[in-house]
């Protein structure tokens, strides 16, 4: 039974008209004003993302800034389904709202005569609440705007018995961007304007002038990034030590047993041996049923743990370039992970590796420039290609431009490791081609063809 009192205590404004949201003055993350202004959109809106990535801090964000634009406090309800607890019922997100809507508000939700901002956070918790946020949403007339926030998209998309079609919009919160990194932990750095790929030989000048004054900075800053800076909480946490317990107990660890809790998965030792086995195979093209055999399980078995770990945000998959995208969901396909920190959390990898052992963080690169890409440019364009032996990591496809993109970040590379780069920039005649690079800042002419040369740290600041 839920009692008021635990309304109070969750919304703290209610009770204090001068309440202050400690998370108000907090920097934001880029989607922050996005969120802000479809709150006077009817739709109801979802967060979804993977634990620790500042999901319930933009929420709070969101409460500090209607409360600021003058919505009445009670208005305003917040209520977050704890992780501690057991997977609540129907009934149980009913009583809450119920509760909200007959104490606080006084009123029956079909005689609503303002609109309410309802936040849910970590709705994931409560079995089919579709049912419930439809029958609420429908019957107050849209007078009620949901605010969602979870870790599980399958539960987040209307895949259950209710559907919400027509009525939510989705947006995905991602581990931290770099320069999301740098504006949460206020390091300051300069900012370096209008980066974009497909535009590459009209602001060479600019990035080489750029990485003269900056690019030192920007090195050094983004080994951290990369080692365990992806989640707003890290750099509050101090050692090395401490960082990486809590990438891999915290967070995780807990997306692993979130999974297990509910999805209801029997063999949980199985099922977290997929995921580190997934982890070690980032950047790689993959067969499940290949590493099914490794580990000893079903191919039924691995289908089902990968489908849960891609709607947990944890893995994602790249396909092979097709022009037929029907095709291309049933040809070679490639795995990254979504936060490149949990493979160097499980590698026990430190930033000294990265200068060190090159070599070893190639694939990491590649994750990680995969992940910058998807976001620049949106993954439905973003492909690999591979002829015979022949690969290229990236072609990224950007309003009927095609741009090819390879990662080499080993130490010993020669022309030779560019011919099928340029051999494809021929064939196709696009007008050149990007390699990024440990360190090397260049534009070369490679087989005759073109070639940019762009060292990671600086294709952070995309």
């Amino acid at each position: 039974m839920i009692l008021i009192q635990e309304l109070q205590f969750k919304n703290p404004w209610w009770l204090k008209s001068d309440y202050l949201i400690s998370e108000k003055d907090w920097p934001k993350r880029d989607i922050y004003s996005i969120l802000e202004k479809n709150l006077t959109h009817p739709l109801m809106l979802n967060i979804l993302g993977l634990r620790r990535v500042g999901k319930s801090t933009i929420i709070k964000q969101l409460i500090a800034g209607l409360l600021s634009s003058g919505i009445k406090s009670k208005n305003i309800f917040y209520y977050l389904f704890d992780y501690s607890s057991q997977i609540k019922t129907t009934e149980f997100l009913d009583n809450v709202l119920a509760l909200y809507l007959t104490d606080v508000q006084q009123k029956t939700v079909s005689n609503l005569d303002e609109t309410l901002y309802v936040f849910l956070d970590e709705i994931q918790y409560i079995e089919n609440w579709q049912t419930i946020v439809k029958k609420y949403y429908d019957i107050s007339n849209k007078k009620i705007k949901f605010i969602l926030t979870g870790s599980q998209s399958i539960l987040l998309k209307g895949k259950s018995k209710e559907s919400l079609a027509g009525r939510v919009f989705d947006y995905y919160l991602p581990p931290l961007s770099f320069t999301e990194f740098l504006r949460i932990n206020k390091i300051e750095f300069t900012p370096l304007m209008d980066f974009d790929l497909f535009n590459l030989p009209k602001i060479f000048f600019d990035l080489s002038s750029y990485s003269l004054t900056n690019g030192k900075k920007v090195y050094e800053i983004s080994k951290e990034y990369i080692i365990n800076g992806q989640f707003p909480e890290s750099r509050q946490l101090g050692s090395d030590e401490n960082k990486l317990e809590y990438i891999l107990e915290s967070v995780l660890g807990k997306i692993m047993e979130d999974c297990i809790k509910i999805y209801k998965i029997e063999k949980s030792e199985e099922f977290k041996l997929v995921v580190y086995q997934l982890l070690n195979n980032i950047s790689s093209t993959f067969e499940l049923k290949n590493i099914a055999r490794e580990i000893g399980i079903s191919s039924i078995t691995i289908e089902k743990y990968f489908e849960y770990l891609k709607e947990s945000y944890i893995f994602e998959i790249l396909f092979k370039y097709h022009k037929s995208l029907i095709k291309q969901g049933r040809i070679l396909k490639k795995v990254y992970t979504t936060c490149i920190n949990f493979n160097c959390a499980y590698n026990h990898y430190k930033e000294i590796h990265i200068d060190e052992v090159p070599d070893v963080f190639g694939k990491i690169i590649e994750n990680l420039i995969f992940n910058i890409l998807k976001q620049k440019y949106l993954y439905p364009n973003i492909s690999f290609w591979r002829k015979g032996e022949k690969e290229i990591d990236f072609i990224v496809l950007n309003d009927k431009k095609i741009l090819p993109i390879e990662v080499k970040i080993t130490k010993n590379i020669d022309n030779k490791d560019f011919k099928t780069i340029c051999e494809y920039i021929y064939e196709k005649k696009i007008d050149y081609g990007i390699v990024i690079t440990k360190n090397e800042l260049a534009k070369k002419q490679v087989y005759n063809q073109t070639l940019y040369f762009i060292p990671y740290y600086l294709a952070l600041l995309l």
